[in-house]
C-alpha cells in the first residue's frame, strides 16, 4: 500500500479495494481500489461534463455514454441500499454522494492522478466523492461500486472517528461486502499459512506492505468473515455503531467480537493456520496422486506396447512355421 502526503490532506493507496487507499479476481494480484482522505478537492478540467441527479447521487459522466451512466447509477442505488442495511446506516435523503463515472480506464487514471494504473476506483472523505472506472476492463462495475460505497458508508457512520478504524477492518469490510466469492483469497492464504508467511493483522492497522498487499487484503477480508461466522451478521454493524458512539475502537471491538483485538487476531491466525495447513496437505496428496496416476498410465502404456510387439513377433513366427510346413507338404518327393 502506498501512503503519501498531498496537501492539504492525505491519500492512502491500497489494493483490491479502498478506504485508506486501495488483484480479483485476476484480481488477487490486481491493485483495484483506492481510498483517499482529503480535506479539500481542487477543481480541474474533466471529460465528465454531463450530469444527472438521483435520490442519493449527484452523477457526472461522459456525455458520449449516457446508457453506461444510467446503468451505473441504477446499480449504485441498489448497492447503497444493500450496504447501508448491512452496516446499519440510515440513508440521508438530502445528502447525495458525488459519483463520477468514467467510461475508459485510462481516462480515469489520468484524471484521478493515481500512480498505480491498476486502480479502478477511489472513495474520498471531505467531499465524499466516489470516482470509478465503469468500463469493466479490469473489475466489474458493480464490484467497484460495492467496494467504494462500503467505504463511503463507513465514512458517514463514523464521521470524525473514521481514522480510528484500523485499515485491516476498513478494507476487510469493503472486500467482504463487494466480493461474493473468495477463492483467490483462499489460494493466497493457503500458500502463506503453509509457509508460515501470514502477516500479523496488528501490523496492518495503518498500512499494507506494498510488496504483499494482495495477501494483506486477503487476510483482512478473511478476518471479517471469521468475525461474522463467530458473532453473526450483525457484528460489523455493532462495531461501527459503537465506534461512532464512543470514539474508542478497543471498546467497540470488544463489544462486537466478544474479546480484545489481539485475542481475536490470535484466534483467527490459529484457525487460518489449521484450516489451510490441512488444505495444503490435501493439495499435496492430490498432486502426488495425480503424478502417480500419470506414471502408472505411462507404465501401462509401455507394458501394452511390449505385449503388442511380442504378440506380433509370435504371430510372424507362427506364419513362418505354417509357410514352411506348407512348402514341405507340396515339395515333389522323387
Amino acid at each position: 500500500m502506498e501512503n503519501r502526503e498531498r496537501a492539504p490532506g492525505r491519500r492512502f493507496h491500497s489494493i483490491p479495494y479502498s478506504l485508506f487507499p486501495i488483484p480479483y479476481s485476476a484480481l488477487s494480484l490486481l491493485r483495484a481500489f483506492a481510498i483517499v482522505l482529503v480535506l479539500l478537492s481542487p477543481a480541474f478540467a474533466t471529460v465528465l461534463t454531463a450530469t444527472m441527479k438521483t435520490p442519493h447521487f449527484d452523477v457526472r459522466y461522459d456525455p458520449e455514454s449516457p446508457i453506461l451512466a444510467q446503468t451505473t447509477v441504477d446499480a449504485a442505488e441498489e448497492e447503497l441500499a444493500r450496504i447501508s442495511k448491512s452496516l446499519g446506516y440510515r440513508i440521508e435523503p438530502n445528502r447525495r454522494i458525488p459519483l463520477w463515472v468514467y467510461r475508459r480506464h485510462q481516462t480515469f487514471i489520468d484524471e484521478v492522478g493515481l500512480r498505480d494504473e491498476f486502480t479502478v476506483g477511489i472513495a474520498r472523505s471531505g467531499d465524499e466523492r466516489i470516482c470509478i472506472d465503469a468500463s469493466g476492463a479490469l473489475v466489474t462495475m458493480k464490484q467497484v461500486l460495492a467496494h467504494e460505497l462500503t467505504h463511503a458508508v463507513i465514512f458517514r457512520i463514523l464521521g470524525d472517528h473514521a481514522r480510528k478504524l484500523p485499515l485491516w477492518v476498513n478494507e476487510g469490510l469493503a472486500k467482504y461486502e463487494s466480493e461474493k466469492y473468495h477463492g483467490s483469497d483462499d489460494d493466497l492464504l493457503a500458500d502463506a499459512a503453509a509457509g508460515g508467511g501470514l502477516i500479523p493483522l496488528v501490523d496492518l492497522r495503518h498500512a499494507f506492505p506494498r510488496d504483499r498487499s494482495s495477501l494483506a487484503y486477503a487476510e483482512s477480508a478473511s478476518a471479517i468473515r471469521y468475525l461474522v461466522k463467530r458473532r453473526g451478521r450483525d457484528a460489523p454493524r455493532v462495531l461501527l455503531a459503537e465506534l461512532a458512539r464512543t470514539g474508542s475502537f478497543d471498546r467497540a471491538f470488544v463489544k462486537a467480537a466478544g474479546q480484545p483485538e489481539r485475542a481475536f487476531v490470535a484466534d483467527w491466525n490459529a484457525s487460518i493456520t489449521r484450516r489451510f495447513a490441512v488444505l495444503r496437505v490435501w493439495r499435496f496428496a492430490a498432486a502426488f496422486g495425480g503424478a502417480a496416476m500419470a506414471l502408472l498410465a505411462v507404465v501401462a502404456f509401455v507394458i501394452r506396447r511390449r505385449r503388442i510387439a511380442q504378440a506380433a513377433r509370435e504371430w510372424e513366427w507362427d506364419e513362418f512355421e505354417e509357410a514352411m510346413e506348407r512348402q514341405l507338404r507340396q515339395w515333389p518327393h522323387r
